[in-house]
């Protein structure tokens, strides 16, 4: 069979190849833009959520001008000390803490037991928390004439505990015994202390 080509003269031949490739870039410029004209509303989409994080942001950042109270900002250096004085400084205060809280408990048998130091990162420079667990173990002393209940003077310690002038987190209690009586009873503790960084 023969090519029907080869009968064309060469100048139609060059004006159909000029043809189909200006067909072709006609396409390809078509299917180009059907792509940029499909992509167009992820690019908005996209455009728009920033839009939203930027007016958040904007947002608290007013919100964060607005509170701001100056008579607030210069109470806070005297807060920062007040809340210091709330830290034990190091084991010999905690030395000191449990020789007062023996002593407190006359009418019961407490033993102290210091356990693991944590730290924690502290704001202020040089410095560092550390998070001393304790365990206490309470007894009812020796039987006499008490005008509390074992249970009532156990309440009543751990509510001294909790509330002394330090910091000091009472984060678990187990207590055993019969009705209106208690035989032993343990109390874990955290001590919070503001120490120098090493």
């Amino acid at each position: 069979m023969q090519n029907p080509l080869k009968n064309f003269p060469p100048e139609m031949l060059r004006d159909l190849k000029v043809r189909l490739v200006l067909l072709c870039v006609f396409v390809v410029s078509m299917a180009l833009a059907w792509w940029s004209i499909n992509r167009l509303p992820d690019s908005e989409k996209k455009l728009e959520r920033q839009n939203l994080k930027i007016t958040e942001l904007e947002n608290q950042i007013t919100e964060f001008e607005r509170r701001w109270n100056p008579q607030e900002a210069e109470q806070m250096p005297g807060r920062l000390k007040e809340s210091q004085k709330q830290l034990f400084s190091g084991q010999e205060e905690f030395g000191l803490w449990q020789t007062e809280l023996k002593r407190q408990a006359s009418q019961l048998t407490v033993s102290v037991n210091a356990g693991v130091t944590k730290t924690q990162d502290c704001p202020l420079p040089g410095k560092r928390f550390a998070i001393m667990s304790a365990m206490v173990d309470v007894r009812p002393s020796a039987p006499g004439v008490r005008t509390n209940s074992p249970y009532l003077r156990l309440l009543s310690f751990a509510q001294n505990l909790s509330s002394q002038n330090k910091r000091v987190d009472l984060v678990e209690l187990k207590a055993s015994g019969s009705s209106n009586s208690v035989n032993e009873a343990h109390l874990a503790l955290q001590l919070w202390s503001l120490e120098n960084s090493p």
